[in-house]
């Protein structure tokens, strides 16, 4: 039979077929998601990866530089360079985070480092720099830290376990800065020293579980009066001040670590005295360092801080001993572990 349509007839045949052709490429599309989707499913548990580099996984090697230690909170991944620290540079996004070094710096895992603690590592190179990326497992709380010192250079990334791990948080000021040096030794300088210190403190700290706050992070001058009201504006459960101590007459008489409180009108007087107590025990517990007490002083810095406050003189800078020990990098490290784990004593045990 011959059918045969009108204008208007063959209008409404084709709007109706065109709906129906439209129809089944809508289904199929939901029945078959793309590749490009599927496949950013897929790689949703990796870091994120530029696409124009290689990812690798990170090699192991007996004299590895790159160890791995973890707690409840923390996983603490330490690289150690054999060289000054130059040229690095970090950068974090919502799943990892990102440390890129020059192309010719060795970065191996050291063999005490499981197959299972290393499955987040991969290692990029784009044109003279290699990326060392770990994936991360909270968005927040995963930090870098870069220490250089004369002898012992280290990179040391953090990796949150859980999602809110500070209970504690401590302010530290590394002493004098900008134009005020301090004690001075040749080209010994305390300011520096100090900064050297508090900055390996952080990492030691944090994890540890307590939130470590500098006053200053670079060579800047601080008012005294500034220092206190950031500390009482951040409202720490403890304030450290470290500084180092000097004496021209008889330098070889005076050595050793001193830790000062101040109790104005009897203000937080046992808890202060507790402090400088745990303080200059855990300071003077190795490689030597004397006991040089434990002083009440009418400190502008600590009388102003509302915290439980002490002031820290790690050693005499005049002294030839403790030059040495503040000039060794080890120790230095040692120093700075001894001082944070006094800090965790005491917050831990109020």
């Amino acid at each position: 039979m011959n059918l045969k349509l009108d204008a208007k007839g063959r209008k409404i045949f084709f709007i109706r077929v065109s709906m129906c052709i439209l129809g089944v490429l809508i289904i199929l599309a939901l029945l078959n998601p793309s590749k490009e989707a599927n496949s950013d499913k897929a790689a949703g548990n990796r870091p994120t990866i530029n696409k124009s580099d290689m990812a690798v996984k990170v090699g192991k090697d007996k004299n590895g530089n790159i160890y791995m230690e973890q707690n409840n909170i923390f996983e603490k991944y330490t690289i150690k360079l054999s060289s000054a620290i130059k040229n690095i540079s970090y950068k974090q996004n919502d799943t990892s985070v990102t440390v890129s070094f020059d192309k010719d710096v060795p970065l191996n895992l050291n063999t005490q480092i499981s197959e299972e603690n290393s499955k987040d590592l991969y290692l990029t190179n784009d044109n003279n720099k290699k990326d060392l990326t770990i994936k991360k497992k909270y968005k927040e709380n995963n930090f870098v830290y870069i220490n250089d010192g004369k002898d012992n250079n280290e990179v040391v990334i953090l990796i949150s376990k859980v999602k809110k791990p500070f209970k504690y948080k401590a302010v530290l000021n590394p002493g004098h800065g900008g134009v005020d040096s301090g004690q001075s030794v040749g080209n010994l300088h305390e300011k520096d020293i100090t900064l050297r210190i508090v900055k390996l403190m952080a990492s030691d700290l944090e994890y540890s579980g307590v939130n470590a706050v500098l006053t200053r992070n670079k060579d800047e001058g601080q008012a005294l009066s500034d220092i206190a009201d950031f500390v009482n504006k951040n409202k720490p459960d403890v304030f450290m001040s470290v500084h180092i101590n000097g004496i021209d007459v008889n330098p070889s008489k005076y050595q050793g670590i001193g830790t000062y409180y101040y109790d104005e009108n009897g203000y937080q007087t046992n808890e202060r005295i507790k402090l400088a107590n745990i303080i200059l025990k855990n300071a003077t517990k190795s490689d030597g360092w004397k006991n040089d007490g434990v002083i009440r002083d009418k400190l502008k810095v600590i009388r102003l801080s509302k915290a439980p406050s002490v002031l820290v003189e790690a050693g005499y800078l005049t002294n030839s001993a403790d030059r040495a020990r503040l000039q060794d990098d080890k120790i230095l490290g040692d120093l700075a572990n001894n001082l944070s784990q006094g800090i965790v004593e005491y917050v831990t045990k109020k």
